[in-house]
Order: C-alpha cells, then structure tokens, then sequence
C-alpha cells in the first residue's frame, strides 16, 4: 500500500493541525507531536476504509517537493501559529481488503434479535449493520 505525507503545523490557539495534502479528507489535530501522530494514523485510515466503501481510487502520493510546497503556501492561514515551523511526518496506509468473507458466531438468541431488530430500523442487513457498528466503534 502507498505512504503519505501529512504536515503537522502548530494551531494559533494552541495544539497542532494535521493535513494529509495528497487526501483532503484526512486532517485533524493534536495538543502535541505524539499525539498528532496518534490522529494522523487514525484519520489516515478512517479515510482510507471511506474511500474504499465508496469505491473510489486513493489518489497517488506526492513528492516530498510537492508536499513542502503546499505546506509554505499553508503558512499564510490565519488559523495557524504566525512564523510556526512545519514538520513533514510519513504514514503509511493501511491495506484495505474488502472481499466478503463468511464467518460463524455464536450469541444469545435475544442479542441477535436485537441486533435484527436495529438493523432493519437503521435499514441494514445483519452483516452491514455489524460492520457498521464495528466501524464506527471508538473506544475511548
């Protein structure tokens, strides 16, 4: 699987934001370094998982040129620290398989009904709407 550059730059109010250039839908933020680190993984494959739901192609990665010069364009937003230095940090995609694969589970008769019951509300079948609950699963 390919690898991004994100540019990590410091927040006028504190913090630090996130950009993946190469995936606009990939930003986030972070109190510090290690922690946007964290982010940038998660959002990178959050994207990743959306766009191969949708279907689409992950665009191609950028140069390290081409990412540095989007970065000195970026110091101009009014949203980030005046004069912040920038950093570039590499992340790597996660692979995405998104081949059905039958599996077999054992739960309680009343949990699966349960769940029958929530995914016919929200307008899944069973197997999408516990894939969509693993998804959007967050464990904090």
């Amino acid at each position: 699987m390919a690898s991004y550059f994100a540019v990590i730059m410091p927040a006028k109010e504190g913090g630090y934001v996130v950009d993946f250039p190469d995936i606009p839908e990939a930003f986030t933020q972070g109190d510090t370094l290690e922690e946007c680190v964290l982010m940038g993984a998660d959002v990178l494959a959050i994207a990743v998982e959306e766009y191969a739901k949708a279907r689409k192609e992950l665009p191609p990665p950028s140069t390290p040129e081409k990412i540095e010069a989007w970065a000195e364009e970026q110091k101009s937003d009014p949203d980030l620290a005046p004069g912040g230095r920038f950093l570039m940090q590499l992340f790597r995609a996660p692979d995405i398989d998104s081949t059905p694969i039958r599996v077999s589970i054992s739960l309680a008769k009343s949990t699966l009904e349960r769940i029958d019951e929530k995914a016919k509300l929200a307008g899944y079948t069973r197997s999408g709407f516990l894939a969509a609950a693993a998804q959007s699963f967050n464990p904090q």
